[in-house]
């Protein structure tokens, strides 16, 4: 079971954090320059990115062995 739960908690550690880091940046300098709804609009594309590129890798790396 943990090995099952391991490339998931990894996954959901990774993109949160970086999620979290995009929106201290966003709250700390966008916000007050455009407003809450346009600062966030920007983050969008870069957290696709970091969640594709990020499940390829863990698919890659806990690639499920045969039994």
């Amino acid at each position: 079971m943990i090995e099952t739960l391991k490339p998931g908690v990894v996954y959901f550690v990774i993109v949160f954090s970086i999620a979290f880091i995009f929106g201290i940046i966003s709250t700390l300098f966008l916000v007050p320059r455009i407003g809450e709804r346009w600062a966030e609009l920007p983050e969008i594309p870069f957290l696709l990115i970091v969640i594709l590129f990020t499940a390829r890798w863990i698919a890659r790396k806990f690639e499920p062995r045969p039994a």
